[in-house]
């Protein structure tokens, strides 16, 4: 038994336990996993995939938006029927895979390891990749809470896959910048404060308060969410004087916000975002200046 990394995207077809089909949204899909609805994908065989054998390992990356390693289970290669394509159907190992699709592993890591991810890659054959993935699911949370104890939050990682009506997985802002500070090397840690749930990420010194403005935005949502992050960035960076802690606030919308409100808030030394279609989230270019100056993986 091998190990493979597989690109799936919309085209994957996502099975529940009665062999119907999901939406394939990443969105759906979350949940489906949370709630263990989602069962298996069936992924089509392309290129070196034919070498696939029963009961390998599969390691699914949700090629998208460079989303990242997001589920893990086995194999069971099958001939196709008169008029089908030949396809893999990947049984999930369900426990791990609600761990992956609640903070995969970003694409941006994966390639630094594996370049060429047009069908399949044997993970055996690239075995500086397979520890680096092996570490991302089993020592990343060690890592995680080496940063997050002394500022007494608990991981993303911990209470995004937690059950309840008040996941901060929900909150669709907040899940789709998680990606993004994992590939930059970021230990995410959730709090409530203000009525609110925010990330807090940490990365030796640098600390950044996440605070999501869901919807149309009015200016007194805005003016009150730029004075309620400063207050929150404000009080950590006292708390935690002794970690010398260089406290960052970070301002993010559903929707790209109004010209003048955009600069007001770069004024104010905010990284700002907004999500777009798809779910990828862009930064303003003030924001990205300042970021790839002062906040660039090191």
């Amino acid at each position: 038994m091998v190990d493979w990394l597989v690109p799936i995207s919309r085209r994957a077809r996502f099975l529940d336990r009665s062999g119907r089909t999901i939406s394939p949204t990443l969105e759906t899909v979350r949940t489906a996993a949370l709630s263990g609805r989602l069962t298996s994908v069936v992924v089509d065989v392309r290129g070196a995939l034919a070498d696939v054998e029963d009961r390998d390992t599969v390691w699914l990356l949700w090629a998208e938006h460079d989303l990242g390693i997001l589920a893990v289970g086995r194999a069971a290669a099958r001939p196709p029927r008169r008029g089908e394509r030949p396809a893999i159907t990947v049984t999930l190992d369900r426990p791990r895979t609600r761990t992956l699709v609640v903070d995969p592993m970003p694409a941006a890591l994966v390639y630094r390891w594996v370049t060429d991810l047009r069908s399949g890659t044997r993970l055996d054959l690239r075995p500086r990749a397979l520890e680096a993935v092996q570490a991302w699911e089993h020592d990343r949370a060690e890592r995680d809470e080496v940063l997050l104890r002394p500022l007494g939050l608990p991981s993303w990682r911990h209470r995004a896959a937690q059950g309840g009506r008040s996941r901060p997985i929900d909150d669709v802002l907040l899940a789709s910048i998680v990606p993004f500070l994992r590939s930059q090397d970021f230990a995410v840690g959730v709090v409530s404060r203000d009525r609110a749930t925010r990330l807090v990420a940490r990365r030796t010194r640098d600390l950044l308060v996440v605070h999501a403005v869901p919807g149309a935005a009015s200016r007194p949502d805005r003016a009150r969410a730029v004075g309620e992050l400063r207050e929150h960035r404000w009080a950590l960076q006292r708390a935690h004087a002794d970690h010398r802690l260089q406290v960052w606030g970070w301002i993010a919308f559903a929707a790209r916000p109004p010209a003048e409100a955009l600069a007001f808030l770069e004024d104010e030394a905010l990284v700002v975002t907004w999500r777009q279609s798809g779910g990828r989230v862009e930064m303003s270019e003030r924001s990205k200046q300042r970021w790839y100056q002062r906040l660039g993986v090191r």
